[in-house]
């Protein structure tokens, strides 16, 4: 599947509550990407940083999703895809980066789930970028912007396969 439609699919999602916001939605795609994916998955990898984006961006901000194709890093071979929500919102602290992706973290310790998200978002991100083969970092500038990067295996533009679904059995 191409990025360039996942990103459009994602950004449009978001648009309606990013502009009640005052943050605009700008998106970037060089090339047409592809990725053999799961459609829902994907989207759910990119939307849930895309959230985060939104309410940690302050009016007059904006947040870029983009997408492009980069040589593989260490001994693998072919390219792979990257995707990217960049926002220039509050950012996280370096002492914190390291732990954005663990299950149930948050950045803001007055927060609660009835008050700010259950902690589980980029825990789940990282989960669905593994199961695709690949991996998901953050760098950040606290008070100038935040970037989630995940970068997956560059596949052909014909529907690839599904990420395996757990078996379930009646007890």
């Amino acid at each position: 599947m191409l990025l360039r439609d996942v990103v459009e699919q994602v950004a449009a999602a978001h648009r309606v509550g990013a502009a009640s916001a005052g943050v605009t939605v700008l998106t970037h795609v060089a090339g047409d990407p592809a990725v053999d994916a799961d459609l829902q998955r994907l989207r759910q990898a990119l939307g849930n940083p895309m959230s985060i984006a939104v309410r940690h961006t302050p009016p007059g901000g904006t947040i870029t999703p983009t997408a492009h194709r980069a040589p593989r890093t260490a001994h693998r071979t072919g390219d792979d895809a990257i995707i990217q929500v960049a926002d220039t919102g509050s950012g996280i602290e370096p002492k914190d980066l390291s732990q954005v992706f663990d299950r149930f973290w948050r950045a803001e310790k007055s927060r609660s789930r009835h008050s700010g998200g259950g902690g589980l978002g980029l825990s789940i991100v990282r989960q669905l970028v593994e199961a695709h083969g690949g991996t998901v970092c953050a760098t950040s500038v606290p008070g100038t912007e935040t970037v989630f990067s995940p970068r997956l295996p560059a596949g052909s533009q014909s529907a690839g396969p599904q990420v395996p679904r757990r078996e379930t059995r009646a007890v």
